[in-house]
């Protein structure tokens, strides 16, 4: 079955929302906050989002409009009223549906089952062609070879490759990476360094991660 992530702050809600989708045979993870939500993203690259519209930002963007940006899979919000204005906002921003919180049972997997149908036949992750976007979780395909990377590995090397081409800025790495923007820029280039040579000894790499000292890196095709 399809995964979907919750990422709601109230312990309450969360908890309710996730056993409606598990009682019906989906797989659900869930974060409690923005940054952890992002995290989990690129860890566990789920096939669905249903979010909080007051969940703050990431790195000074809307959670909305962050998750539009980089992944093409369906955005459901709760909001206190899905109503004007608040719900045609969220949809500017890529929302797909709006629901009332907490919403009715019936509700949320109509428009779950309707939004997957919808995207059936789109790709969920756009990644570059080099990478092996089937592979098995922490786990990369690189022509034959299979690498193994570790959870922190795994999340770096997908926060840049979704970005494939735009610089990615240390506060954002760090949040898609271990979920919280108060990372050295030393732990960063270390697990940077680490990564580039766990990639380098499986294959010749058909794209490179570059760093523009300061600001951030970008991963760009040779």
């Amino acid at each position: 079955m399809p995964s979907i992530l919750v990422i709601e702050g109230d312990p309450q809600l969360r908890a309710g929302v996730r056993q409606i989708l598990i009682d019906t045979g989906f797989r659900v993870l869930t974060a409690s906050d923005s940054a952890l939500g992002v995290m989990a993203m690129y860890e566990t690259r789920p096939d669905m989002v249903v979010l909080n519209e007051e969940l703050p930002p990431v790195n000074n963007e809307e959670l909305c409009l962050y998750i539009r940006r980089i992944f093409d899979i369906p955005i459901i919000v709760l909001v206190a009223e899905a109503e004007e204005p608040a719900s045609s906002e969220l949809l500017e921003m890529g929302a797909d549906h709006c629901l009332s919180k907490p919403p009715s049972q019936r509700l949320l997997l109509a428009w779950v089952n309707q939004l997957f149908w919808r995207y059936s036949t789109r790709p969920s992750y756009n990644f570059p062609q080099c990478i092996d976007r089937g592979c098995e979780a922490q786990q990369v395909d690189l022509g034959d070879n299979t690498i193994e990377l570790s959870p922190s590995e795994f999340r770096l090397l997908n926060c840049l490759a979704l970005n494939s081409g735009r610089l990615v800025p240390y506060p954002e790495l760090a949040i898609g990476v271990w979920g919280q923007e108060g990372i050295s820029v030393n732990d960063l280039k270390v697990s940077l360094s680490r990564l580039k040579k766990r990639l380098a000894n499986g294959s010749d790499l058909d794209f490179d991660l570059l760093n523009q000292r300061g600001v951030g890196y970008r991963f760009v095709m040779q």
